[in-house]
């Protein structure tokens, strides 16, 4: 089992947004020692190499392209009752103070079951409790009431265009999509379309990563959340173009 509440945050053209996104994944099979206290890299070694399949999330921003700046890792055995779990995490609360006054780096701890490792960013140095506790609550609901992802079960019926002209890569929505979107936003909103040079976005996907993050917002006027609890959106390559499913950019 690997559990993990991240805060994060996402650079948006009228400024920042910040949020928790928890994940939990399972594993079917496990190398995990008898005793985790045994093993000094294992949270490392589980959120790296083998996360297991993920089966739960709730997230406040649309994983993808965020900035992390604290998060709680959690890893354990199947079949872990959420109750150990808590305990756990609510004994460690109280050595987080004392870890942080002497070191700068990662606080880890482990007993035989379960192992669990807190980081934080320089910016927030001096909330370490007040962080971990916010992390660790957000892990914890997660664990007791798993929320799987809406995108992954869901059909998205938001279709983007593209389409590569002349160097330019033009964005557009299907007059289908633009339709029921006029639903959503009002009569008044009209469709657009957004054209880049290619060698733009090289460097663009390059500073701001993933260039759909950017012009969804541009074309359905919804924000990344909004799309995702639609189920996503599909961007669909004209001709021989491939198409994908966003936010798990999976090529359908």
């Amino acid at each position: 089992m690997y559990l993990s509440a991240h805060r994060v945050r996402r650079l948006t053209g009228d400024g920042a947004r910040v949020g928790i996104n928890t994940f939990l994944h399972r594993h079917e099979e496990s190398d995990l020692l008898d005793d985790l206290t045994r093993d000094d890299s294992i949270v490392d070694r589980i959120t790296n190499e083998n996360p297991g399949k993920l089966i739960a999330e709730s997230v406040d921003l649309v994983p993808g392209g965020n900035a992390v700046l604290s998060y709680v890792d959690v890893v354990g055995r199947e079949g872990l009752e959420k109750q150990p779990v808590c305990d756990y995490l609510c004994r460690t609360e109280g050595n987080i103070e004392c870890h942080f006054q002497k070191k700068q780096q990662p606080f880890t701890d482990a007993i035989q079951d379960i192992a669990v490792k807190f980081g934080i960013s320089y910016g927030l140095r001096g909330q370490e409790v007040r962080e971990y506790k916010a992390l660790a609550g957000r892990a914890i609901r997660l664990f007791e009431s798993p929320e799987p992802p809406r995108w992954r079960t869901e059909t998205p019926w938001i279709v983007i265009e593209r389409e590569i002209c002349d160097n330019q890569e033009r964005f557009s929505l299907t007059l289908e999509t633009a339709e029921k979107l006029r639903q959503i936003n009002g009569e008044t909103w009209v469709s657009t379309r957004v054209s880049i040079d290619q060698n733009t976005e090289r460097d663009f996907v390059g500073i701001h990563g993933d260039l759909i993050q950017h012009i969804a917002p541009i074309l359905t006027g919804l924000t990344l959340e909004q799309i995702a609890a639609q189920g996503g959106l599909i961007l669909e390559g004209r001709s021989s173009e491939k198409t994908i499913k966003w936010p798990e950019l999976k090529e359908l």
